[in-house]
C-alpha cells in the first residue's frame, strides 16, 4: 500500500471540497481536515508499532526442513509459538476491517506492505513489526542480508462470518508468484490449518523432461504434491518449486486463516 499516495490522495479530496463550497462549507472543510491528519496519525501508528512478543532465532540450516519430492520445497512446523501467533494477529487487527487499507478480493481479503510492486519499484518501509520478521528471516539464514524481505501480502481467508456477517472464500487458487519475487518465498500461516498443493505449470504438465528450458532441472514433474500447513508453520518454496509449479490453499479449517507472505522485491 503506499502510503504516501494515500495521504496525497485524501489532501486533495479535502482541497476539492473546500474550493466546491468556499463561502458554505468552511466548517466542512476544516473537519475533512482534522479526519485527514486523523488518518495520518493512525498510518503512522501502525508503522510504527511492534510485536509485543517476537523471539530472536539462531541460523538453520533449511536444507533439515525439506518436504516432499519437489526440489525446492521446506516446510518448519511450529515455526512461531503461540503469544508470537497473537502478537502477529494483533497487528494484523489493528488495521479496522472497514478501513481501505484492506482490499477486498472475492474470496478473500489483504493488506499489502512495502510499494505497489511495478516498474520502477519504490519501496515503502515496512511496518516495525514486519521488519522485526524480516530481519529474524535474515538472521535464521534464510534470506540473505542482499535480498532482505521488503515486501508483504497479509491474507485473510475463510472468515466464515466477520462483525457485520460477512461470507468469505475459503480457498486460493493455483497461481505462481512471478519473477518480481523471485527465487523466493515465505508464508507464516497463523489462525487456521490448511492445505498447500503444489502443481505443475500448465505447459509443464503434458510435456517430457527433454521439452523443458535449458535452464531448467530435469527432475522428473510431479503432478501433484499437497501436505497440510499447520498453525503457526512457516513454509518457503524456491528453485523448482517455484518456478515449474503453481500453488494453490484449500481446506482451511473453520475459523479465520491469516497468512503473511514476506518476500523481496527486485524491480528496475
Amino acid at each position: 500500500m503506499d502510503f504516501r499516495e494515500l495521504m496525497r490522495e485524501e489532501r486533495r479530496r479535502v482541497r476539492e471540497a473546500a474550493q466546491s463550497k468556499p463561502n458554505t462549507d468552511t466548517k466542512s472543510a476544516s473537519k475533512d481536515t482534522g479526519k485527514s491528519q486523523e488518518i495520518e496519525e493512525r498510518v503512522s501508528q501502525w508503522q510504527q508499532a511492534t510485536l509485543s512478543v517476537w523471539a530472536k532465532r539462531s541460523k538453520i540450516s533449511i536444507e533439515e526442513f525439506r518436504k516432499g519430492p519437489i526440489s525446492g520445497v521446506y516446510y518448519i512446523p511450529n515455526w512461531i509459538t503461540q503469544d508470537e501467533e497473537a502478537a502477529i494477529v494483533e497487528r494484523v487487527y489493528a488495521v479496522p476491517h472497514d478501513n481501505d487499507l484492506w482490499v477486498k478480493l472475492k474470496h478473500r481479503r489483504l493488506q499489502m506492505w512495502g510499494g505497489e510492486v511495478k516498474v520502477p519499484f519504490e519501496p515503502n518501509p515496512l511496518p516495525e513489526w514486519l521488519q522485526q520478521i524480516s530481519q529474524t528471516l535474515v538472521g535464521t539464514g534464510i534470506f540473505s542480508e542482499e535480498k532482505k524481505p521488503n515486501h508483504a501480502l497479509i491474507n485473510g481467508t475463510c472468515i466464515l462470518a466477520d462483525a457485520q456477517n460477512m461470507v468469505w472464500g475459503d480457498c486460493i487458487l493455483p497461481h505462481e508468484d512471478g519473477p518480481a519475487y523471485f527465487p523466493l518465498v515465505s508464508i507464516i500461516s497463523t489462525g487456521a490449518e490448511c492445505r498447500v498443493t503444489f502443481e505443475p505449470h500448465r505447459a509443464l504438465a503434458s510435456v517430457d523432461n527433454q521439452s523443458v528450458s535449458e535452464a531448467a532441472p530435469t527432475n522428473e514433474i510431479v503432478q501433484n504434491f499437497d501436505f497440510q500447513l499447520e498453525r503457526r508453520s512457516l513454509l518457503l518454496f524456491t528453485g523448482e518449486a517455484y518456478t515449474r509449479y503453481l500453488h494453490s490453499v484449500d481446506n482451511i479449517e473453520v475459523g479465520t486463516r491469516i497468512s503473511l507472505t514476506i518476500r523481496h522485491v527486485d524491480l528496475l
